[in-house]
């Protein structure tokens, strides 16, 4: 909102687009255009989405006339530079600002660094230093932000933190044996699959399964126990490979509060995109990092009074008299300052695969945003990580 204040007062001598959004996903741009519109419309600023659901028409008009808001991923700014090169500098010429959403998605990895050479470019096609925001809710390494945003001047980086409260934090693990190397076996999956039902039923939940086989095994074992029990279908999966029109049924269904849903979902809504409220998350396997959990989790608990709760499945092998050293490490008690309860207790969710971590059937982790949060099942003072017996 400042930044479209700032260009409606402040009309920027020269042409191009007056802001650049640079998001990593199509549908959150997709998501994050319509709630644009709505501020724009009246102000007469145009806003136009970019990516390859976007209709050519839409893209050859903003071509011809480059104004108001460009969302983009960086993807199709590098296809923008390489097929419109010489057109760079009347595209941005009037660019005040450049938003990157999601900052921590593109930190320390390949994208990130194509995105900071897009940057580069930027700038020195136009002859001019552009202002950089990064946005996250989940960045750890404050300085590691900086240093991307303007690695030649990362102290004057100025750093806003949004103050967010004590919300409170409930965290439960649970571990099956899958009776075989295959942590899709039956054994373990329709354990998991009737855990989830009888707890995730009647509210609005998100199930991160990991790959697209195993969303939709695990959609298909929930569908089944809804037509076994005669029960109104709650359960629907979600990943790329599936139509947009189905993604947008579940994404509606998710908004709607008078309809209990459940999204059994890939990263595909990890990140901002707006699906309303939801109660608990809940994550089979490991993550991919500790940054994609704490997105992931904060998808829950946003409502105030209402806790952040994450359910957490562990599979894995029997372990055998063949079975390696890493796979007989075991979690011992270890007492963990209430302060840094939060941060051990996300470590061991994020790193139990990694560790091969040995439990039957049930097992709790508690961490607490503040000392006197709860345990998930039972009432007790959460400053620890349990211990857990082969």
């Amino acid at each position: 909102l400042p930044l479209i204040s700032q260009v409606l007062d402040e009309p920027f001598d020269g042409t191009g687009f007056d802001l650049l959004y640079i998001g990593p996903l199509k549908a959150l741009i997709t998501d994050q255009a319509m709630r644009l519109e709505g501020i724009c419309q009246e102000a007469e600023l145009p806003v136009v989405p970019w990516h390859g659901d976007v209709s050519q028409s839409i893209k050859t008009r903003a071509l011809k006339s480059p104004k108001g808001i460009l969302l983009i991923t960086p993807e199709s700014l590098e296809a923008l530079f390489i097929r419109r090169g010489l057109e760079i500098a009347r595209l941005f010429g009037a660019t005040r600002a450049v938003v990157i959403d999601e900052l921590h998605t593109v930190l320390d990895s390949e994208r990130g660094v194509q995105l900071r050479s897009l940057l580069t470019r930027l700038e020195l096609a136009i002859k001019r230093p552009i202002r950089r925001i990064g946005l996250s809710a989940t960045l750890g390494d404050m300085d590691l932000a900086r240093a991307y945003l303007r690695p030649d001047a990362a102290s004057s980086v100025q750093l806003i933190e949004a103050d967010g409260g004590e919300a409170e934090l409930r965290l439960q693990l649970r571990g099956y044996l899958s009776g075989d190397e295959d942590e899709n076996s039956p054994s373990a999956t329709d354990a998991i699959a009737a855990h989830l039902f009888k707890h995730l039923r009647g509210s609005d939940n998100l199930v991160f399964a990991g790959a697209r086989q195993r969303v939709e095994i695990y959609a298909d074992r929930l569908r089944e126990l809804c037509e076994r029990e005669h029960l109104p279908q709650e359960f629907y999966p979600h990943h790329a490979s599936l139509s947009r029109e189905h993604r947008d049924f579940v994404e509606r269904r998710l908004k709607d509060a008078a309809k209990p849903t459940t999204a059994v979902c890939t990263s595909t809504l990890e990140l901002g995109i707006d699906i309303g409220d939801v109660t608990c998350v809940a994550q089979i396997g490991a993550p991919f990092s500790v940054a994609a959990l704490r997105q992931r989790l904060g998808r829950s608990g946003r409502r105030e009074g209402q806790p952040a709760i994450l359910r957490q499945y562990a599979v894995e092998a029997k372990l055998t008299p063949e079975s390696s050293f890493v796979d007989r490490l075991r979690l011992v008690g270890v007492l963990v300052p209430s302060q840094h309860a939060q941060e051990m207790a996300l470590l061991a969710l994020t790193h139990f695969d990694t560790l091969n971590l040995s439990y039957h059937d049930y097992a709790l982790i508690g961490a607490a945003c503040r000392p006197t949060s709860q345990l998930l099942d039972k009432s007790h003072p959460v400053q620890w990580l349990g211990h857990i017996s082969p």
